[in-house]
């Protein structure tokens, strides 16, 4: 099992960085449930510095962790994770559930030379190259979503940490778009990774805001992922906020969401071009950790 420790970064001025909103939930949440003599107590808790910065400005209080999977194995827990076996357009590959596998206490999602389907029937069109994605079967509505990983090397190819809202499965439901997405990439005209933190919805949704990594995503773990909800989405990278959706956008995600791992090669038009002689590449994750939402709600 691999540990990881979370750092507790020096506070600035309290009365610069804490918001009123949190704050006052967390005092609420103490009188509720503690009675007033706990009040005291948190304040001062709060005026020293104790927790992170992302815990002041989130509310600690707010996100409760129910499930952390450190893929110790020896396989993947099938009863909670789902392989996927499908393409989509501009997917190069196809998903083969042979190309996620535990190895070594990480989740390997691999990109190789293998076509997929090995053995495509009717009304599928074999590629010829096989890639990975793996996703719970539970779904979520809001959330904090978190991942140790080592992100996929290589032009044309893109590794991404994301929520989608399930309309292929929900058929009854409204057919609609709605995902939160955290990807990277190596972009045309660069040899530098790209990192794109996007919401999808179904009004108008805002452009992606991108970011060039000041490191090699694929060379160490980073600690990646997103907190989720009424009023906002909120990226993270090594625990420190990269990206902020609010107003209409956060409030038109509704739709309950199923968490997903994801590497495969791609001729999306902001990517660099594939060259399958890189292969093969591997997208690692260490640990993968969900908790569920417990702040106040529309």
């Amino acid at each position: 099992m691999r540990h990881f420790s979370r750092s507790t970064p020096e506070l600035p001025d309290i009365a610069h960085e804490v918001k009123l909103r949190p704050l006052i939930r967390r005092l609420a949440h103490a009188a509720r449930n503690c009675g007033c003599g706990a009040i005291a107590p948190l304040v001062a808790l709060l005026l020293t510095g104790c927790g992170s910065r992302e815990d002041l400005i989130i509310g600690i209080d707010d996100f409760t962790v129910e499930r952390r999977d450190d893929f110790d194995g020896p396989d993947l827990d099938l009863d909670y994770w789902e392989l996927a076996s499908h393409t989509f357009s501009p997917n190069l590959a196809w998903f083969s559930p042979a190309n996620a596998k535990i190895e070594d206490g990480l989740l390997v999602l691999s990109i190789t030379a293998d076509q997929a389907p090995a053995n495509p029937m009717a009304n599928e069109v074999a590629k010829p190259f096989s890639a990975a994605e793996v996703r719970t079967r539970e779904v979520f509505l809001y959330g904090r979503f978190r991942a140790r990983a080592r992100l996929a090397p290589g032009t044309g190819v893109v590794s991404a940490f994301w929520g989608f809202y399930d309309r292929y499965a929900f058929s009854m439901g409204p057919q609609i778009d709605n995902q939160i997405v955290f990807e990277s990439g190596i972009p045309r005209a660069s040899d530098q990774h790209q990192l794109r933190y996007t919401v999808s919805v179904p009004k108008e949704a805002p452009e992606p805001s991108l970011q060039h990594a000041s490191f090699d995503p694929s060379a160490d773990f980073h600690t990646i992922g997103y907190d989720w909800t009424p009023t906002e989405v909120r990226f993270y990278l090594d625990e420190q906020t990269r990206s902020v959706v609010t107003g209409d956008p956060a409030s038109e995600l509704r739709q309950y969401q199923r968490l997903v791992l994801s590497a495969y090669p791609s001729a999306a038009d902001w990517l660099s071009d594939f060259d399958a002689r890189q292969l093969p590449v591997t997208a690692e994750f260490d640990w993968v950790e969900v908790s569920s939402y417990k702040g106040p709600r529309p």
